[in-house]
Parts: structure tokens; C-alpha cells; sequence
């Protein structure tokens, strides 16, 4: 009979912080990779800074988000489902922000996204998602 076990610990702020320094390296690599190759291809709307800024920010709300998760859930496998929910949730309405800046600029003095750069920047959420949710189901639960 196959049981899963239970882990009832709750990540402490130092595990979480060296999770969601993981998923920041992961997430601004990946998400730098994702704009030089589309810089080749054409013209990206969208500037690098804002990319490795934008991927930190992500990774850090995470890593806050699963801490604050710590209290209600601490049983790790119902923190995680929970966790992930919410990631998906935030991955579907911020889907909505680049198709949104083809009409008007993401911030004062950048151009309107092209085609381009609207599939990069989409791509750029999955990558950064797909790496904060990897990274805080598998080490900061453990």
C-alpha cells in the first residue's frame, strides 16, 4: 500500500531565500535567452533591463507568496497545490499585459509591442513562472 508522507514543516525565511534566489538565476536567465534570440529574429519592443528587472520581481513575489502560504498550509504537498494555483491564476491575467501593449506603451517613452515582441514577452512569463513554481514545489517544501 502505497503512502505519501506528510511534511508538516514550514519552510523557514533563509530556505526561502536561497529558493527564490534560484528561481531568480533561472528565471532571468531563461528570460535573457528568450530576448537575445528574439532580438536576432527582429525588433523587440521591450528593453533588457526591464526584462532581468521584471524576472526578479517575479521570483521574489513568490518567494513571499509561498512564506505567506507557510501559515495557513503547513502541510507541504496542500501548500504546493495552493501555490501553484495561485502561480497559474497570475500567469493567465498578466497573459493580458502584452497583447495590452500593442495599443498603448508599457511605460512612458517605449514604443507599442509588435508581434514579436508580444510572443517573446508571453514567452518570458512562462519561463519565469514555470521556474518559481519548479523551484519553491521541489526545495522549499523539503
Amino acid at each position: 500500500m502505497n503512502q505519501t508522507k506528510q511534511t508538516t514543516s514550514r519552510p523557514s525565511w533563509a530556505q526561502v531565500g536561497r529558493t527564490t534566489l534560484l528561481a531568480l538565476l533561472g528565471g532571468v536567465a531563461g528570460n535573457l535567452i528568450v530576448w537575445f534570440v528574439s532580438s536576432v529574429v527582429g525588433e523587440i519592443r521591450v528593453d533588457l533591463l526591464d526584462v532581468v528587472l521584471f524576472s526578479v520581481l517575479g521570483a521574489v513575489a513568490g518567494g513571499v507568496l509561498y512564506r505567506l502560504l507557510a501559515w495557513p498550509f503547513p502541510d507541504a504537498q496542500r501548500r504546493n497545490r495552493v501555490f501553484v494555483a495561485i502561480c497559474i491564476l497570475v500567469l493567465v491575467v498578466y497573459a493580458g499585459a502584452p497583447i495590452a501593449a500593442t495599443t498603448a506603451p508599457y511605460k512612458q517613452g517605449a514604443q507599442p509591442f509588435n508581434l514579436l515582441t508580444v510572443v517573446a514577452t508571453e514567452i518570458m512569463h512562462l519561463v519565469s513562472g514555470g521556474f518559481v513554481i519548479a523551484a519553491f514545489t521541489r526545495s522549499a517544501s523539503q
